[in-house]
């Protein structure tokens, strides 16, 4: 969902890390303040001051992102959830949790958690700019606090918008929660406002730029497919969870997966398994006792024509616990286990023993067939 990640610091025991597209925010926030808005608001001042200025707006900006997500994760943490980190990107931040709140009453207390907390940065620096403009501090100082109230106040409503996964999105899915007692359900309605809140903007996005030639239209379109596009996967993944969680994996695995002997030529690898399956991975067994594997993509260590003089043990991997799942084991958790190695696959197995093999394609198809079936 956050695409490449740049760890950046961690606090309170939680990784702050940065998707590569907020550097494209950063630059636009600080160019913005230094060329537009400040100049704007405060004609006369010289341009390193400016740059300053923009290069100070944009530092508490971040910080305002970070206060806001920050109080979502910590309020999450008290209630005994699991946050993994928090995430800043291209049009915002969002604190990344393991589970799904346990109740209504908790999925309300963490989203709101982070309006109010806008709420207050935008009260606190509101009464700092009017402090300071009593002082005989330059004028530029109080309004770079009042900058920084008003983008608090901006952040809070807007994420009070009542659509999914905007925090007033998770406002309104904790009442409907309440409401029917469903959380699956609460979830789509509230999805379905989160996305058309987004289409919303791009009409206005479209209709600002082409209807009165306004370039700021382009940031409501782009914020509008974002909008649109994380509300959908947002949906998409409660319902992963929700289907897959506290279920044993060995529900949705295939029996019996294809496995290759560590003595097998690597001509044979290829010609009878790799040529005919398809598969990226094999787990190599001796006897179903599972001793490793080779991805088929290795085989181009050797050169071609001294495939025959050598075997799959040579060029075999040891599993990763990342790689391996106990037939028991939760599959959300196996999921997530794929999520984070990157692989399309793992192996089930029961101590040494292979029993089967479970893919991402084998769940996905598996959440379709049930959605089909069961709507």
């Amino acid at each position: 969902m956050f695409g490449n990640r740049v760890a950046l610091f961690t606090l309170f025991g939680l990784e702050v890390r940065a998707n590569t597209s907020w550097v494209i925010l950063a630059v636009l926030v600080f160019w913005t303040l230094a060329t537009g808005f400040f100049p704007a608001q405060l004609p006369g001042l010289s341009e390193p001051v400016y740059w300053t200025l923009g290069l100070v707006g944009m530092l508490g900006v971040f910080f305002s992102l970070l206060f806001h997500e920050f109080s979502h994760s910590l309020v999450a943490r008290a209630r005994g959830m699991e946050i993994t980190g928090i995430t800043l990107f291209l049009f915002g931040g969002a604190a990344e949790m393991a589970e799904e709140p346990p109740t209504p009453r908790i999925e309300f207390e963490v989203a709101a958690a982070g309006p109010l907390a806008s709420l207050f940065l935008c009260l606190a620096f509101g009464l700092l700019a009017g402090l300071l403009i009593q002082t005989p501090l330059p004028e530029y100082v109080a309004a770079l606090f009042g900058y920084l109230s008003l983008i608090n106040l901006l952040l809070a409503v807007f994420n009070m918008f009542p659509g999914f996964p905007l925090d007033g999105g998770r406002v309104l899915r904790a009442w409907l929660w309440h409401r029917r007692g469903d959380l699956l359900s609460a979830t789509r309605t509230a999805s379905r406002m989160g996305q058309g809140f987004g289409l919303t903007l791009v009409i206005l996005g479209f209709w600002a730029l082409i209807g009165i030639g306004a370039l700021g239209g382009l940031w409501w379109i782009l914020i509008g497919i974002f909008v649109l596009g994380v509300a959908r996967a947002a949906y998409e993944q409660t319902a992963m969870r929700l289907t897959f969680e506290g279920s044993p994996i060995r529900r949705f695995m295939a029996e019996h997966p294809v496995s290759v002997s560590p003595d097998l030529d690597l001509v044979s690898f290829i010609e009878d398994h790799a040529y005919r399956d398809h598969y990226s991975v094999y787990p190599v067994t001796r006897d179903d006792r599972l001793l490793g594997r080779v991805r088929t993509r290795d085989v181009k260590q050797i050169p071609r024509e001294e495939w025959a003089q050598h075997s799959v043990a040579d060029i075999m991997r040891p599993f990763e616990d990342q790689q391996v799942a106990a037939p028991d084991e939760d599959a959300q958790k196996v999921l997530e286990k794929m999520q984070r190695s990157g692989t399309g696959q793992i192996i089930v197995a029961d101590g040494d023993r292979v029993i089967g093999v479970v893919t991402v394609a084998d769940l996905l198809n598996h959440l379709a067939l049930r959605r089909d079936l069961e709507g």
